[in-house]
């Protein structure tokens, strides 16, 4: 918005004048709004304008590395999984949406996914399997890839933390499409620098804290390829006793006194990771429940 014609319109009739002093107040007044969910908008006196937390995207760069997967690229959309779901049926397994801010990203369970311009690692894609094949543990397996790739840990079924703090999440939508396969749409978002108010409220971490020399447009590539690796392994294998193991050892919560939150009440006792099914496991006392992902959520006690 040009501030300065503001300035120059001052001659006008009081009616333009009085509409213009109202836009000029809710412009203002938007802006604050943006400002409040971490966007960072700088003013001057001509103009306001949006600056990026990291550079934006090289999507040829990103799109050469992942061939021959095909990448769609957006600056600012409602949500990348919408995006997949809206055009899967022109999508190949594999493609992928990558964006740079969210006006309506989710995250599990309905809630809000909160991103600044560029200051984060946020993608969706396009996934298929065999329909006979079982999918129980498939949140697991993309969030120890993105453990891996980054040096995290994760947190039973699907947080990616590092130093007990929210470093990503994924979410996984499974839509009704008749093609003879089994369907899914997985989106990650991954916090990579982050402003100082963000509307975040939880412990969260970024990876500038991890690696300050951290580069996006060199983590997209490795980290989708390695990701795409244990998808196709995971096919063929499912929860492998050796997954279980490496994902053992990446697990934050490994051992330690848990509570894990059910519909009928608080369960407490030793997390003792994952079965051959991607379910919790739990000892409590002289009995090792186990807890589907959908059912409950998970707490270091």
């Amino acid at each position: 918005m040009n501030l300065a014609l503001l300035t120059s319109l001052s001659d006008c009739t009081p009616k333009v004048r009085s509409e213009l002093a109202t836009f000029s107040q809710n412009v203002a007044f938007d802006v604050q709004q943006l400002r409040e969910l971490g966007l960072n908008i700088e003013e001057n006196s001509s103009h306001y304008q949006l600056i990026p937390e990291l550079p934006l995207l090289n999507l040829l760069q990103i799109s050469t590395a992942l061939l021959p997967y095909r990448v769609h690229y957006e600056q600012v959309i409602s949500s990348t999984n919408e995006w997949i779901l809206q055009n899967i049926a022109h999508l190949q397994k594999g493609d992928l949406c990558l964006a740079e801010y969210q006006t309506a990203g989710r995250g599990r369970r309905g809630r809000q996914w909160l991103s600044p311009f560029a200051g984060q690692m946020m993608f969706s894609f396009y996934w298929t399997f065999d329909p006979k094949k079982s999918i129980e543990g498939l949140s697991l397996v993309v969030g120890l890839a993105i453990a891996e790739t980054l040096g995290a840990k994760v947190k039973w079924p699907n947080d990616i933390l590092f130093n007990g703090r929210k470093l990503g999440g994924i979410l996984v939508e499974i839509p009704n499409v008749k093609n003879g396969y089994l369907n899914l749409v997985i989106g990650v978002g991954i916090n990579v620098s982050l402003p100082e108010k963000t509307g975040i409220n939880q412990p969260y971490t970024q990876l500038c804290e991890i690696d300050p020399n951290a580069d996006r447009q060199i983590l997209f590539p490795k980290l989708i390829q390695h990701l795409y690796r244990h998808l196709n392994r995971f096919e063929k294998e499912g929860i492998s006793e050796e997954f279980r193991q490496v994902w053992q050892r990446h697990n934050a919560f490994s051992y330690q006194e848990v509570n894990v939150l059910t519909e009928q009440g608080v369960v407490s006792g030793i997390e003792q990771g994952i079965d051959e099914r991607g379910r919790l496991q739990v000892q409590c006392g002289n009995e090792l429940r186990t807890f589907n992902g959908g059912e409950v959520s998970l707490r270091r006690k």
